[in-house]
C-alpha cells in the first residue's frame, strides 16, 4: 500500500497540541459484533472504528490498522479492557450518542460543528484529503475540480471542507463510498474527495480504475478520538496520547502504517 506522508511540521503540531489540550475493503472482525445498547463496564472502553484499511482491518489473520493500534495503547494506558465494535462510518456517531460504544477512534477531524455536542481528544494524526478521480480523468491538480461534480460520502467532513473552500463545484452526496465510486461510474460524478488515508484502499477494491489519488494536508485540522460531552475519561485520554508522542510509541504506529518523514528535535530529545 502506498504510504501518506506527514509533513514534520505536523508531527511538531502534534506534540505541541497534546502538551496543552461504505469501503471496498474486507470487513475486519469486530470484537464484540454489533454494538450493544447495554451501558459498558468501568473497566472496559468500548471503541467504534470504521472497518476499513488502514484504520482497523484483517491481514495475515491478526487486527491491524492506525486507529486499532493507538486506540488499544490508549486502553492499556488507561488501565482497561478496549472492546473493539466495527461498523460504517456514518453509524459512528449514532452509537456514540446512544451509549454504544464509549469512544470514536476512525479518522475523525476535529470541527468546530462537532465540538458543539462532542468531545475530542489530543489529536493524534493530521488531516490529510485526496481526490479520486477514474482513469483517463481530466482532473489532475486539485485546482482541476472547479466546475465538477465532486462525490462526498454523507457526514464526513470532507463536505463541509468543499463547501467552505470550493466555490465552483457541485457536491454529490452518497451514502458510503461505494455508493460515491457507483456515481462516478455511471457519469454522475467526476471525482470522490475523501480521507487520503483511505485511497490505496478504494484504489484496490474499486470496480473501475482509478488515478492515483491526489493528496494534500489540511491547515489546522487535527485528528483525535471522540467521546460524549463532559466524559470524565478525556483527561486521561490526553494524559495517555502525550506520554505515546514522548516515550516513542505514537512515532512507532504512525511509521507503520505512514512512511516515516525525518523529525525534528523535538522528538529526538524526547527519546523518540
Amino acid at each position: 500500500m502506498n504510504q501518506i506522508k506527514l509533513v514534520v511540521a505536523g508531527a511538531v503540531a502534534l506534540l505541541g497540541a497534546i502538551a496543552f489540550s461504505g469501503h471496498f475493503s474486507d470487513p475486519a472482525p469486530s470484537a464484540s459484533g454489533k454494538a450493544s445498547a447495554a451501558a459498558g463496564s468501568s473497566n472496559t472502553l468500548r471503541i467504534g472504528v470504521d472497518s476499513t484499511e488502514p484504520v482497523y482491518y484483517e491481514s495475515g489473520g491478526a487486527t491491524k490498522g492506525f486507529d486499532y493500534e493507538m486506540a488499544h495503547s490508549v486502553a492499556e494506558g488507561m488501565g482497561v479492557k478496549p472492546e473493539f465494535v466495527a461498523m460504517e462510518f456514518n453509524e459512528l456517531f449514532p452509537a456514540l450518542r446512544a451509549g454504544k460504544i464509549d469512544m470514536i477512534g476512525a479518522q475523525v477531524t476535529s470541527t468546530s460543528e462537532l465540538e458543539r455536542e462532542f468531545d475530542f481528544s489530543a489529536p493524534y494524526f493530521s488531516t490529510y484529503v485526496a481526490f479520486l478521480t477514474p482513469e483517463g480523468s481530466t482532473i489532475h491538480t486539485r485546482r482541476d475540480v472547479n466546475g465538477k461534480k465532486i462525490a462526498v460520502v454523507d457526514g464526513a467532513v470532507q463536505g463541509s471542507y468543499l463547501e467552505e473552500k470550493y466555490q465552483d463545484v457541485q457536491i454529490v452526496r452518497a451514502p458510503t463510498v461505494g455508493a460515491a465510486i457507483e456515481l462516478i461510474r455511471r457519469g454522475e460524478a467526476d471525482a470522490l474527495f475523501h480521507g487520503a488515508p483511505y485511497a490505496q484502499s478504494i484504489i484496490k477494491g474499486a470496480p473501475i480504475a482509478l488515478e492515483e489519488p491526489i493528496v494534500y494536508p489540511v491547515k489546522d485540522a487535527p485528528i483525535g478520538f471522540v467521546i460524549r460531552s463532559g466524559d470524565q475519561r478525556k483527561e486521561q485520554i490526553d494524559e495517555v496520547l502525550g506520554d505515546m508522542v514522548l516515550d516513542g510509541e505514537w512515532l512507532r504506529i504512525k511509521t507503520a502504517y505512514f512512511e516515516a518523514d525525518p523529525l525534528s528535535d523535538v522528538f529526538r530529545d524526547k527519546g523518540s
